[in-house]
């Protein structure tokens, strides 16, 4: 994919010929504009939010802890909010790596920003496909709630919760492996600081692990998108027939009704939460695509600029979407909000 603008100036002597002339590349951003965008999207905005994120997903994993684990929802919802913890954290460091003030600092015998890719970069990116696939299975779950009510129970347990994330998990972290075979830390002279620090160099002797990582993680994101989608779409038609079908039933009018609410109460928590996360990864998505498409889309390479920005824009979203839950949860989910109400009761009254 080559997007630069050309012009082809021809020539009026006799010998003719002509010759292209660089107009605009539109990827080509000025430093002035990268540490302007990165400065307010990534080093303040970003850091602000994920601030807000540790401390809301640390409240969500004591009210989970409280209600106790006792339903396989509440599982999912602690492994979500255990993961968005990490991944809130990690981008708060990232955001700091970036910061002019720190990477200026002469105590420093590395460079925050290489050093921030092997540390921030992609175990975020690790942690964002497990959110991501925590939320297809999460949403899968309420499918069979509401298509198999009987059955639920037994095809569904606590345990077998458990090890479903467990499973997506570690499942998710293998393609860290290729990555941190290819890349490594070693001594490396910086111009623009006049100093020799530790830096991001690849093994040249492994060129064949390049981008095994990005494309492993890129195609979870984008298979984890349409899965939640679909399930969502399921769950709602199945949600309204099952409605109409307990409105039917023998039961009184009160009880069919309450049955219907319940019901759709979980299907809107589910959904919401689903909806968030794919307004909120779609940065992460263009991102990844963008970088298997445009060469030199990476932080070494000639759209390292832009690469930054797109990097800015899209921890800022994930620190998002990582960090609203506990509103979301408080909103749509009736026992979450009357623990929150008896957690801080009782430490008012203390």
């Amino acid at each position: 994919m080559n997007s630069t603008l050309y012009y082809e100036v021809v020539s009026l002597e006799p010998t003719g010929g002509s010759s292209l002339i660089v107009l605009f590349d539109p990827l080509d951003v000025s430093d002035h504009i990268k540490d302007i965008i990165q400065f307010v999207v990534l080093e303040v905005l970003t850091a602000a939010v994920c601030l807000l994120g540790m401390a809301r997903n640390i409240l969500n994993i004591v009210l989970f802890c409280r209600q106790g684990l006792t339903s396989s929802v509440n599982v999912s919802f602690l492994a979500l909010s255990v993961a968005d913890f990490l991944n809130v954290v990690i981008t708060e460091w990232v955001s700091i790596c970036f910061n002019d003030r720190f990477v200026s600092l002469q105590e420093l015998t590395f460079f925050p920003p290489d050093v921030s890719y092997l540390t921030g970069g992609f175990p975020h990116a690790c942690l964002s496909r497990i959110t991501a696939w925590i939320t297809v299975y999460m949403t899968a779950e309420r499918c069979l709630c509401i298509a198999l009510p009987f059955k639920v129970r037994a095809l569904i347990t606590v345990k077998g919760t458990v090890v479903i994330i467990i499973s997506i998990s570690c499942l998710t972290m293998i393609p860290l492996i290729p990555e941190y075979c290819f890349f490594f830390l070693d001594w490396t002279y910086f111009p623009q600081l006049n100093r020799t620090l530790l830096g991001l160099l690849p093994r040249l002797d492994r060129l064949d692990l390049e981008g095994i990582s990005f494309l492993v993680y890129t195609v979870m994101m984008f298979t984890s998108f349409p899965a939640i989608v679909v399930m969502t779409t399921v769950l709602i038609v199945q949600l309204n027939k099952l409605s109409r079908w307990r409105g039917g039933a023998q039961a009184s009018k009160d009880q069919a009704k309450a049955l219907a609410v319940k019901d759709k109460m979980a299907v809107r928590t589910v959904v919401v939460v689903a909806c968030v996360l794919i307004v909120t990864f779609t940065p992460t998505v263009v991102f990844s695509a963008l970088s298997f498409t445009i060469p030199g889309f990476h932080l070494k390479g000639r759209y390292s600029n832009i690469y930054i920005i797109f990097v800015s824009i899209a921890f800022f979203f994930d620190a998002t979407n990582a960090s609203v839950n506990t509103f979301l949860y408080y909103v749509m989910n009736r026992s979450f909000r009357k623990t929150f109400h008896a957690l801080f009761s009782l430490g008012h009254k203390k």
